[in-house]
């Protein structure tokens, strides 16, 4: 037990709310360069592909496969997955591109990944704030202004 509370306790063990996700994340490990964080869009788009390849070859997918797919898929918003591919490309960019303040400070790309499962619903800046706390380093109409309205453009151009 003791042992257990020290665990949870260790700085290295990661906190998402500091952007600090422990050893089996850091950046700069050969073992984890390349390494993105996936949308729940990016997630279906990916499963979709697989499952497509799967029943091509006469192979059926593994029904937890079918299960995670039918789960990402409804919290998407959107069921065309070609439509999916690109809205993610093009929102990944846009928010990848965003600069704040006088040090140019970015996106983490966990909060771009973040990001894209909030922009279903109409979000204000306390709600980001809460549900991505290191969304909290920024101010709220840096947040407002031009990390959720790039997210309102991008899903208004999707759905046309």
């Amino acid at each position: 037990m003791a042992a257990l509370q020290q665990k949870s306790r260790d700085p290295d063990g990661g906190n998402v709310n500091d952007l600090n996700f422990g050893d089996e994340f850091d950046p700069d490990k050969p073992e984890n360069q390349g390494m993105v964080f996936l949308s729940n869009q990016e997630v279906a788009c990916i499963l979709e592909h697989v499952k497509a390849d799967r029943e091509k070859d006469h192979r059926q997918p593994p029904s937890m496969m079918l299960e995670s797919l039918d789960y990402v898929k409804r919290n998407c918003g959107v069921n065309a997955m070609t439509k999916i591919e690109k809205f993610t490309q093009s929102l990944r960019s846009r928010l990848e591109a965003l600069e704040h303040g006088a040090a140019a400070e970015k996106l983490h790309k966990y909060e771009i990944a973040a990001l894209f499962n909030l922009i279903q619903t109409d979000s204000e800046a306390s709600e980001a704030t809460e549900l991505i706390p290191s969304l909290k380093r920024f101010d709220s109409e840096f947040i407002e202004q031009q990390v959720l309205e790039a997210c309102q453009k991008e899903m208004e151009e999707l759905m046309i």
